[in-house]
């Protein structure tokens, strides 16, 4: 009797089927253990930690909540100088205490260059821009952008946006007296921005204010618009970079992208064509940084197009999207606190009448010390990023307990030292006062603009734009409140951003 030695069909199933199980299991006992390893890192240091889910780590709250809101409450379950986090499974170090703050930002700044975002290669405007690219580069660019931020440029650029301001002042009147609107704020004042910048990054003269087509509104409703998917996006970007440049996501959306790309060029071309140069602006910078990047160009180099570019890209999203935000709360707070408002009224129409014309310049404004605090309140309570992060490049000793290792992601919480007790007793309380007196910032206890060599480059920029707005704003008009005080912010947003864009109603004075 011959035995066939040829399994059926149905056996080689139920064989394939087992494997198939086996493997699955084997793969899922693997992948605990990994986890379990992983999300054991804070627990065999000693450190406090926010306890992780698996795969998410402490990311279960996003597209739920905001980045802004789980700093918030961070520091109120973890009131700690520094604890461990995990995004998705890596392990990050939140520091909380502006002593510790200030030794990773400024002292010792040569362990932490980097910042830990990143877009990957294939985004070549959002990895290249000055807020994202990693050293040396990065320390290249600083220092060739840094003209554009000089005290007798800014003096020419707050004329613009005075002349901005005034169309601002018409515009409310229009839309939102005549027709008694009120207003979304985030969006009529990224419009005031938005025209300000056309002018200053591509020399185009246009307003979207008074309600002339302009191809920087086009670019900046698509950067300031958060939906779903950019909040996915910049989430990954920000928090965990590797899926973000595996999934090939863009720090700027590809309207933008492209937008800026055809403008760009298109503003370039013309001003070869007829030979004209507008030294005030920068394009004009930009195109000499090309110039400079393709003289010394080396193997494996960034295009140098591509970084221009990125820079272009970055100064619209950065002019626009934190100013726009700022004077949104700005306007919320003091509608909320009306003895402010009269307080700030009387500072700036003295100022006009001591000055005899009705629009303050750039030293005019610099000299209203209470409308500095007012706007330093505002950004002590909202600013605009509520952490900042830093990439640990050798091991460093944090103190005696705790040693930083080299690649760990280290992430300052901002509101928990702008909420501080030791710093800013009743810091739940809007107090512009508290800034009249002298708060030494060098220690790193107000921290909006970031500190130490990577700061934001563009502070005092962003500063004057939001004065020249708000001055003319408050000398026309009252600011009642139409909200509750308690705002929503942004679910999908990594910037700060308010739910809704916040609202006030303008009474004319």
């Amino acid at each position: 009797m011959l035995i066939s030695t040829k399994m059926d069909a149905s056996e080689i199933a139920r064989l394939f089927i087992r494997s198939l199980i086996g493997v699955f299991i084997g793969s899922f006992i693997l992948l605990c253990l990994y986890f379990r390893k992983t999300y054991n890192y804070w627990k065999d240091r000693g450190i406090i930690y926010d306890k992780p889910i698996p795969i998410l780590g402490n990311l279960g709250f996003i597209m739920r909540r905001s980045v802004w809101d789980y700093c918030y409450e961070l520091r109120k379950r973890y009131p700690n100088d520094y604890l461990g986090i995990f995004l998705a499974w890596n392990p990050v170090l939140v520091v909380q205490s502006p002593e510790l703050a200030k030794n990773i930002l400024i002292k010792d700044f040569d362990y932490f260059p980097n910042r830990f975002l990143y877009s990957g290669y294939s985004d070549p405007l959002g990895s290249l821009n000055l807020f994202t690219v990693r050293n040396p580069l990065w320390k290249q660019l600083r220092y060739e952008l840094s003209p554009m931020f000089t005290s007798l440029r800014l003096k020419k650029i707050t004329e613009l946006m005075n002349i901005n301001a005034t169309e601002l002042v018409k515009k409310i009147k229009r839309d939102y007296i005549e027709k008694n609107n009120v207003a979304n704020l985030k969006e009529l004042f990224s419009m005031y921005t938005s025209d300000t910048v056309a002018y200053n990054v591509f020399g185009i003269r246009v307003s979207i204010l008074s309600d002339q087509p302009s191809p920087l509104w086009y670019i900046t409703s698509h950067m300031v618009k958060w939906t779903f998917r950019r909040g996915l996006e910049f989430t990954m970007i920000f928090f965990v970079p590797l899926v973000a440049a595996l999934l090939r996501f863009k720090f700027f959306s590809a309207e933008a992208t492209d937008y800026v790309k055809n403008i760009f060029w298109n503003v370039a071309k013309n001003r070869k064509e007829v030979e004209t140069k507008n030294e005030n602006d920068f394009v004009n910078l930009l195109l000499r940084l090309k110039n400079k990047l393709n003289d010394s160009a080396e193997p494996g180099s960034p295009s140098a197009e591509d970084v221009i570019l990125a820079q272009a890209a970055v100064f619209i999203l950065g002019s626009i999207e934190t100013s726009s935000t700022t004077i949104a709360f700005f306007l919320h707070e003091i509608a909320h606190h009306p003895e402010v408002q009269e307080k700030l009224f009387n500072e700036i129409s003295e100022a006009v009448k001591r000055k005899g014309h009705d629009i303050l310049d750039y030293n005019d404004l610099l000299e209203l010390k209470y409308f500095a605090a007012c706007i330093n309140e505002t950004l002590r309570m909202h600013p605009p990023v509520a952490y900042l992060e830093r990439l640990c490049a050798k091991d460093y000793k944090l103190d005696d307990s705790y040693t930083i290792e080299t690649g760990t992601p280290v992430f300052i919480n901002v509101l928990a030292i702008h909420y501080n007790e030791k710093y800013y007793p009743e810091s739940e309380k809007f107090r512009p006062e508290r800034f009249m007196s002298d708060i030494d910032t060098s220690n790193a206890v107000f921290l909006p603009f970031g500190e130490g060599p990577r700061f934001c480059i563009g502070k005092r920029y962003g500063l004057m734009q939001v004065k020249a707005s708000l001055a003319q704003v408050l000398l026309h008009y009252k600011i009642e409140s139409v909200l509750p005080y308690k705002v929503k912010t942004d679910p999908y947003a990594v910037i700060m951003a308010p739910m809704d864009g916040l609202s006030v109603k303008f009474v004319p004075r």
